[in-house]
């Protein structure tokens, strides 16, 4: 087996273990993150590879696993899709929790005046 053909079994590989990688993430953010560290590794990997193929090689590569990029590419698109979902959510909650707790300090500040004058008073009296 030439050196070329076994890079691009190498990077077949690499390839497949991204799929697998994204396609068992455990369907939450930290799962998410960790997959696409993971990845990184492995995508780091394949351009190593490439540095080592030709163009055509290369060209090749891709039209032949044409549909599996794809499938990598639709997983990565759905779980960064998944991420921003839980982003906007937990923003939104941070702003509840800020509104709330403007309002419990208002509140507060107001009382705490009202206690003042009333504390005024009797000491005036």
């Amino acid at each position: 087996m030439s050196q070329s053909s076994q890079l691009i079994k190498k990077k077949k590989s690499l390839l497949l273990n991204v799929l697998k990688l994204y396609k068992n993430y455990a369907y939450n953010v930290e799962s998410a993150i960790q997959s696409f560290q993971e990845a990184d590794d492995l995508f780091k990997d394949m351009a190593k590879i490439d540095t080592q193929l030709s163009d055509s090689e290369k060209e090749t590569f891709r039209k032949t696993y044409k549909d599996t990029w794809e499938a990598v590419i639709q997983k990565h698109k759905e779980m960064m899709s998944m991420i921003k979902v839980e982003n906007t959510l937990l923003k939104n909650q941070m702003t509840q929790v800020n509104k709330k707790n403007q309002v419990i300090h208002n509140y507060m500040d107001k009382n705490e005046s009202m206690f003042l004058d009333r504390q005024l008073l009797h000491l005036n009296s």
